[in-house]
């Protein structure tokens, strides 16, 4: 499964570009990634899809400016 932000996350904290008390959209659709990968390992399909579709979401919502 692709996790676009989550993998976003990780290379800004390794960059130092954030750190992990920096709590914005990025983070919260990490966090979404993160629980959708936690529902695929554990055959919960239909939740992961939920999650997914938050983190894109709320990273829509980030592009356009307005609130999540």
């Amino acid at each position: 499964m692709r996790t676009p932000a989550l993998d976003t996350w990780r290379r800004e904290l390794v960059r130092g570009d954030r750190t992990v008390t920096t709590f914005d959209a990025l983070w919260r659709a990490a966090c979404e990634e993160q629980a959708a990968l936690e529902c695929e390992e554990n055959g919960l399909s239909s939740i992961a899809a939920s999650h997914r579709h938050e983190a894109r979401r709320l990273i829509a919502a980030a592009r356009k400016g307005t609130a999540a």
